[in-house]
């Protein structure tokens, strides 16, 4: 997927939330955001791709900031605040339709993404927006073929999104492992508030399933950056499952890839339409929750 023109302005928030985070000195930020725009003005263009320009931006701050992990205290308190909620919202869950019941753990995930979690998070009613969520619909809905291509298949490759969310996506992780082999993919080093190791061990999940990182700290996927363990991994599953906006503007860069001669391995999308590029791109309204399956050219 490229860049829109009003995806400026989502990046250059990004900036200023980066620089709030690193420092409550204001000279510091003004400096944090003037490198972060200095960036910008090099990355941006018709051909960019939204999350390959945001690694680029983040990685620059980071390096003159000397600051590794800007968001980490933002993630530990994601993680601990989801973490309150995960045990009564898995009761709303469970159903003996099986369909339903993978429904509502996709519609979990979605809600995960929806949710902020961050400090502003603790007078919100998570377990009514929870609750909201999983009363509504998925907009685009291929749950009836994921179930149907869990049934035949073997490996599932699941690349996980942000910190907080991650906790939402484990009874869905669970529900997969009831057909299938799961290998779970996050960040290999801090980038944004992506969820990394230490994340996934916070939510519990590297207790269920295989967990692996991709190597680099590329938002999305960047098949050229990845590890070779996260290569094999994924070209040795039947399909993909990917949370979020970062992983759905990556991976449609993959589509044709390699041309249309190229293997291909199916990717089911799981996200929150936040934005109106993103939305136009899918095909949908902002806002609108979205099982989408697409295939990509294998690397």
């Amino acid at each position: 997927m490229r860049i829109k023109p009003e995806c400026a302005l989502c990046i250059t928030r990004q900036v200023v939330d980066v620089a709030k985070e690193i420092t409550d000195d204001k000279s510091e930020q003004f400096k944090i955001i003037a490198w972060g725009i200095e960036k910008i003005s090099e990355a941006y263009g018709e051909s960019s791709v939204p999350s390959f320009m945001g690694t680029e931006i983040h990685r620059h701050i980071k390096k003159m900031s000397k600051n590794s992990d800007p968001y980490k205290n933002l993630k530990n308190v994601a993680n601990e605040f989801a973490l309150k909620y995960l045990n009564d919202v898995e009761k709303l869950l469970e159903s003996d339709d099986e369909l339903e019941r993978l429904q509502n753990k996709v519609k979990l995930s979605i809600a995960g993404n929806v949710i902020d979690f961050g400090p502003y998070s603790t007078g919100v009613n998570i377990e009514k927006m929870v609750k909201d969520t999983l009363d509504g619909k998925l907009d685009v809905d291929f749950s009836k073929e994921l179930l149907d291509e869990l049934k035949n298949s073997k490996k599932v490759f699941y690349t996980c999104d942000n910190a907080g969310e991650i906790v939402f996506d484990l009874p869905l992780i669970k529900e997969l492992k009831n057909y299938v082999e799961v290998v779970v993919s996050v960040k290999g080093s801090p980038i944004l508030n992506d969820a990394t190791l230490d994340d996934v061990k916070t939510a519990g999940i590297d207790k269920v399933t295989k967990v692996i990182t991709s190597g680099t700290d590329a938002i999305g996927v960047r098949f050229e950056e990845s590890s070779e363990e996260f290569i094999n991994e994924l070209n040795s599953s039947d399909f993909v499952i990917a949370k979020g906006m970062g992983n759905y503007e990556s991976l449609t860069e993959y589509e044709e890839k390699h041309g249309q001669n190229s293997e291909k391995i199916p990717v089911y999308y799981i996200l929150k339409a936040k934005c109106e590029p993103v939305a136009e791109h899918i095909g949908v309204s902002e806002g609108d929750n979205v099982l989408l399956r697409k295939e990509i050219s294998k690397v």
